[in-house]
C-alpha cells in the first residue's frame, strides 16, 4: 500500500486512475467506483483511455429508489459517464426495481458480477474507494451486523443502526470479493478529518474490526491519495 499526499488530491487520484487504465487497455475492465465525493476524481480521468473493453459499474450502493440518493443514479448524472457511453463502455446497474428487497438487489448485482468474472477470467477489476473519518470504506461499517463480510458472499444488504449513517439499508461487495477478486485500487481520503485513519493504516495494529478500511493493507496494488499533514 502506498500513501501518496498532495495538494491536489482530486487531480492526483484522477490521473493515476487514467494510468491503470491505460496500463491494462488491452484486456478486459470491470471499473467499479465509490460514490459521493470519490467521484469528483473522475473528472480527471482522460477520457482517451475510455473504451468498450470496459464495464462500470459502483463500489457500494444505498437500498433505494430515491434517485438523489441511490449511487448508480448519482453516476449517471455525472460528465464521467456522459463521455464513458459516448465511447461504449458498457455498464452494471444497481438500479432497485419495483418490490425488489435489499437481499434480492444485492443477489442481482453478485449475479452480474459473477458473470463478469466468468466470461472474463483474466479481465482486471480496478476500484475507487473512500475512507470515511469513522474508518469505514465502501459500504462496510464496523460493528455486529447479521451478514458476514468475510463469508462467500460477493455483494451483501444489510441495515445500519441510525447513528452510524444517515443511509441505513446497504448493499455492498464484501471483504471476500476486495480482498480476492479486485486487482488495483485507487483510494481517495481527502480533508483533515480523514488524517487520523490514514495514520492508523500505517501501523501494524489496523484491524477490520475496528476499522473497515484496515482491509486496504490486504489488497491488491492500493494507492491512497490524501492531503497533507
Amino acid at each position: 500500500m502506498d500513501i501518496i499526499r498532495s495538494h491536489d488530491v482530486k487531480g492526483e487520484a484522477g490521473r493515476a486512475l487514467t494510468k491503470l487504465l491505460e496500463e491494462e487497455r488491452t484486456c478486459p475492465i470491470l471499473l467499479m467506483l465509490s460514490g459521493g465525493s470519490a467521484f469528483s476524481l473522475l473528472n480527471y480521468v482522460d477520457e482517451a483511455v475510455l473504451g468498450p473493453h470496459i464495464t462500470l459499474t459502483v463500489l457500494d450502493e444505498r437500498y433505494t429508489r430515491d434517485p438523489a440518493v441511490h449511487n448508480f443514479t448519482q453516476l449517471t448524472r455525472t460528465q464521467f459517464f456522459e463521455r464513458c457511453l459516448a465511447r461504449g463502455v458498457r455498464t452494471i446497474s444497481t438500479e432497485i426495481l419495483e418490490e425488489e428487497t435489499g437481499d434480492e438487489g444485492a443477489q442481482k448485482w453478485e449475479n452480474a458480477l459473477r458473470a463478469w468474472k466468468a466470461e472474463y477470467p483474466d479481465g482486471v477489476i480496478i476500484a475507487t474507494m473512500g475512507i470515511g473519518a469513522d474508518g469505514h470504506t465502501a459500504g462496510i461499517f464496523a460493528g455486529e451486523y447479521a451478514v458476514d463480510f468475510s463469508g462467500d458472499a460477493w455483494v451483501v444488504s444489510y441495515h445500519v443502526p441510525k447513528e452510524v449513517h444517515q443511509y441505513q439499508d446497504r448493499m455492498t461487495v464484501t471483504y471476500t470479493f476486495l480482498k480476492t477478486y479486485v486487482d488495483k485500487v485507487i483510494v481517495y481520503a481527502e480533508g483533515k478529518e480523514k488524517q487520523n485513519i490514514i495514520s492508523i493504516l500505517d501501523t501494524e495494529t489496523c484491524k477490520r474490526a475496528q476499522y473497515p478500511a484496515c482491509i486496504l493493507k490486504e489488497m491488491h496494488s492500493v494507492y491512497v491519495f490524501s492531503t497533507p499533514f
